[in-house]
């Protein structure tokens, strides 16, 4: 990362630039975005939590021939819930069809301002992704890439928010340690297949996430320069192990 006033190099958790002081836009903009995956996350939490209790307390005393009724119901009700579902899917891809250039114009807006977590979410949601001359393969590294990235901070704000508890947080390292061993088999792998198919407007993207990736597990998983250079050599099992053995020095 560099700063915008001055161009010298800065890490994402330093407030102000080494070099000449300005403040570090790129900090307060990852704090607020933290902020809200953390509001986000404990209210989908407490409606879980919610639900969950509200199950146990009206839900588990009834009797077997109730139970079965209600599978039977639900059944026919699953039934008609996937052709409302097939329709629903048809109406949306219609729409995507007869708007293609308006939805592909505001999706680029989202990458030049570097959404990337709100472009996989609609990919992974909505199926409306980035395309790139009608290959629709094209822009798939970018975002599996993205998903890693979303998946690396998630586990991130989990884990710091479960920081009193070794089992989550055993499982918020694990989804860490999945999402970058990933992200590095495609950056250091897949990228250069000479049969894969890849948008090269895309590359510059996920050469961002990458770089934005590093600096959050040298932010918060106190990981070195040294060990993000290694991470491409590195096994699953070996990035937990020295995500663990970071977050705990």
């Amino acid at each position: 990362m560099k700063c915008n006033n001055c161009g010298a190099p800065i890490q994402m958790n330093q407030k102000f630039c080494p070099n000449c002081g300005s403040p570090n836009v790129e900090f307060k903009k990852h704090i607020d975005d933290m902020e809200q995956y953390n509001k986000k996350f404990n209210s989908t939490r407490s409606k879980v939590i919610g639900n969950s209790k509200w199950f146990v307390k009206y839900i588990a005393p009834i009797t077997a021939l109730v139970i079965t009724m209600t599978a039977l119901t639900l059944a026919i009700i699953g039934k008609n819930s996937m052709i409302g579902y097939d329709i629903a899917r048809k109406n949306q891809q219609k729409y995507y069809s007869s708007h293609s250039d308006e939805i592909q114009t505001k999706l680029k807006l989202l990458l030049e301002a570097g959404d990337y977590a709100t472009l996989y979410s609609m990919d992974y949601v909505g199926d409306c992704s980035i395309k790139d001359n009608d290959d629709k393969y094209a822009w798939n590294d970018f975002y599996n890439v993205a998903g890693d990235y979303v998946y690396i901070r998630k586990g991130i704000i989990s884990m710091m928010e479960r920081n009193n508890s070794s089992y989550y947080g055993d499982e918020y390292m694990n989804t860490i340690s999945r999402a970058v061993a990933d992200m590095e088999d495609i950056l250091s792998r897949r990228l250069n297949l000479s049969y894969h198919s890849v948008s090269k407007e895309s590359i510059k993207y996920i050469n961002d996430i990458y770089e934005k990736s590093h600096e959050l597990l040298k932010a918060y998983c106190n990981l070195t320069d040294e060990d993000i250079a290694g991470l491409p050599d590195m096994s699953q099992a070996d990035i937990l192990t020295l995500i663990t053995r970071r977050s705990f020095e």
